[in-house]
């Protein structure tokens, strides 16, 4: 390798580190290790396989190897991969607002609001089948001008993914405009993803701020313990987490929603370190979902004897109800084979608190601050863990900085489970803050941390619509620190068409064509508003920090390649 860095920041973590060594327990970092030196080609999204005449690359030094065999040079190559990605998450985000749909429709969960709940639904069935949803014409009509100038406003699965796939296909489409496929599938999913949130409130009750206690100190020692990994259905979850508490057995979870109402699912650990928990000997049953899981899970499971469950075989697996019934089973039986399998749970756990919303915070007033110059800026967290990178530490020494600096911290989903670790989602926790954030925190409430989780995409809709002043006016911008999932792609190609600007860690697979890097920059920057930030320099985390704080606080760089 040519640098040498730790593997996490997480202290707990790291002690299970050592004993994967002791025990020849393969983690995600020895894999990545053994991939190394990883392809040039693939990761400058210069390779192609879209067909049986390749794989091809781009080489950008061979004359004879620049264009494939089909006629695709390096830009199209680029800007596919990033497509690619994009559809991916986009899926990933449809499929789990259908399952839960399917689930209300079951009639199997107790509907706190049956008439929202069937507006929402006939809202959702509009989106999915040609764009018509009230949601979106509900939003502030700064954000949707420019969607609707570039034509990305979202049609439909048939018109949006199906049509998007095919500029996979073939045909004679450039850079720009598969851009603009990639932005409208990635408004699909986030507009799916927004109901799929309403959904989840008729149902089950708005989201309130609550406190979770967080990390692997939360797994109990002498009950049987039942870990759900990843996006599964809330209805699932729900039947689960009652049946459960019938029978004294903890629910907590790994890459998944920590919030339902009345419920909280304590995260146990975040995607980077997601096999670990399984080595404290105290899990008995997995609960797993398709996506945030790696398929590494299954070995570890075996290893550790701990049952799981897969929600999404090949064959229906019956009705909700009767599949929860079968999790608590699984999870008694295996308690009681397991009790010769040591347990080591370390005395790691803080108290975080999540679920904040734009009705819990009062927007005007973080508004009132920004045109007052009493903080300098608003930075966006979003997005999980990366073996690139040291565990947690980008996004902590990223926030440390911005605090510092007077700069507003909203965190989300597992970047807000990263930074509840240590201590940044602890109302009372010592962080070291600038006059101007302390005094807007302060004047938000007592129950609100240094980093406000909050969800991104509310939020930023809430901001634009205090003054219906465009989000590329305000000095705010996102941060994927250490991203992972094709999910998160999608998430940030939304946030930048909301003209929200975006930094993304690591490097997409565009960085062998300058061409798709300008498209993603200039081209959004004039088209949405928002860029996104794909930078190529190796720097360590405060560098990255002071490169964020600049963006926001000075004019933006003429120099023509603003991702150097």
């Amino acid at each position: 390798m040519e640098f040498i860095q730790k593997k996490t920041a997480d202290r707990a973590v790291e002690h299970f580190l050592m004993k994967a060594v002791d025990q020849e327990i393969s983690t995600a970092w020895d894999r990545y290790e053994g991939q190394l030196p990883e392809c040039g080609f693939c990761e400058a999204g210069l390779s192609c396989r879209d067909c049986l005449q390749g794989p091809c690359i781009s080489h950008p030094f061979r004359n004879d190897t620049k264009i494939g065999v089909c006629g695709k040079d390096k830009d199209v190559m680029a800007a596919q991969s990033l497509l690619r990605l994009v559809l991916k998450g986009t899926m990933a985000q449809l499929d789990q607002v259908s399952d839960f749909v399917k689930a209300v429709a079951s009639g199997e969960i107790e509907i706190k609001d049956k008439d929202a709940a069937d507006r929402i639904v006939k809202d959702i069935n509009g989106l999915l089948d040609n764009g018509e949803t009230e949601a979106v014409k509900a939003l502030p009509k700064v954000i949707v001008e420019g969607w609707e100038k570039a034509g990305v406003l979202p049609q439909g699965v048939a018109r949006d993914i199906f049509k998007a796939t095919q500029k996979m296909e073939g045909g004679v489409s450039g850079g720009e405009e598969i851009l603009l496929w990639t932005v409208k599938c990635a408004l699909l999913g986030c507009a799916a993803d927004a109901l799929g949130r309403k959904l989840q409130g008729a149902v089950f009750g708005e989201i309130t701020p609550t406190d979770v206690a967080v990390n692997l100190g939360v797994i109990q020692k002498d009950q049987p313990n039942i870990l759900i990994y990843g996006p599964v259905s809330p209805a699932l979850k729900k039947l689960v987490i009652e049946k459960a508490k019938d029978n004294s057995i903890n629910v907590m979870g790994v890459c998944t929603d920590s919030l339902l109402p009345p419920y909280t699912i304590s995260p146990v650990s975040n995607y980077g370190s997601q096999d670990i928990p399984l080595m404290t000997g105290a899990v008995d049953l997995i609960v797993a979902g398709d996506q945030f899981v790696n398929p590494s899970l299954a070995g570890v499971a075996k290893d550790w004897k701990v049952k799981i469950v897969s929600v999404n075989g090949i064959k229906p697996s019956g009705s909700l109800s009767d599949l929860a019934d079968e999790v608590v089973k699984k999870a008694q039986e295996s308690f009681g084979l397991r009790t010769d399998v040591p347990k080591d749970i370390p005395d790691a756990k803080t108290s975080a608190v999540m679920g904040h919303s734009p009705q819990s915070l009062d927007i005007k007033k973080i508004v009132d601050a920004l045109n007052a110059g009493t903080i300098k800026g608003i930075a966006v967290f979003s997005g999980s863990n990366n073996v690139k990178f040291t565990q947690d530490n980008e996004f902590t020494a990223m926030a440390e900085a911005f605090l510092k600096k007077d700069i507003l911290c909203i965190s989300e989903g597992e970047a807000s489970v990263c930074l509840a670790k240590y201590g940044y989602l602890t109302p009372g926790e010592e962080k070291e803050c600038g006059q101007g954030v302390k005094g807007l925190l302060g004047s938000l409430g007592d129950n609100v941390p240094a980093v406000i989780d909050c969800n991104a995409v509310d939020f930023m809709v809430s901001l634009a619509g205090i003054e219906n002043k465009a989000l590329s006016e305000y000095p705010i911008a996102a941060c994927f620190a250490e991203a992972n999932r094709s999910a998160e792609v999608a998430k940030a190609m939304a946030f930048v068409s909301m003209g929200v600007s975006t930094y993304f860690w690591p490097c997409l697979p565009v960085t062998g064509s300058p061409k798709t890097m300008g498209v993603l920059t200039d081209f959004c920057g004039e088209t949405f508003g928002g860029r996104l930030h794909v930078v190529t320099a190796r720097i360590d985390a405060p560098a990255k920090a002071e490169l964020f704080i600049k963006a926001i606080t000075s004019p933006p760089s003429m120099s023509g390649k603003s991702w150097q």
